[in-house]
């Protein structure tokens, strides 16, 4: 499996979000802050678009940490960057590529 660095990657999705018809798969494990735990099941987006901070919207954590998303419908999604394994771009037809942090 191919892999990529956590910071291109991130990087690819947003440049890729400003073409018309660029979108982005992405693979993570999503977090309950409510119950301090993360899923132990990937959930997979497809026809994803990076998106900024939405005006009404207020993180208790730096905002950083998160990547913000929306999903194939245009909702908005947010995820924990370091929970982030698996991102697919267009050109590589949306194959999946493992995301390295370190």
């Amino acid at each position: 499996m191919e892999l990529i660095n956590g910071v291109d990657a991130l990087r690819w999705a947003k440049e890729i979000s400003k073409l018309p018809d660029g979108c982005f798969t992405i693979a993570f494990f999503p977090y309950s802050r409510k119950k301090g735990v993360s899923s132990y099941r990937l959930k997979t987006f497809s026809g994803c678009k990076y998106r900024a901070q939405l005006p009404d919207e207020r993180f208790s954590i730096d905002s950083d940490n998160l990547f913000l998303f929306y999903d194939a419908e245009g909702s908005p999604k947010c995820c924990y960057r370091i929970l982030i394994r698996y991102m697919g771009f267009p050109q590589d037809n949306f194959k999946l590529k493992r995301i390295t942090w370190l």
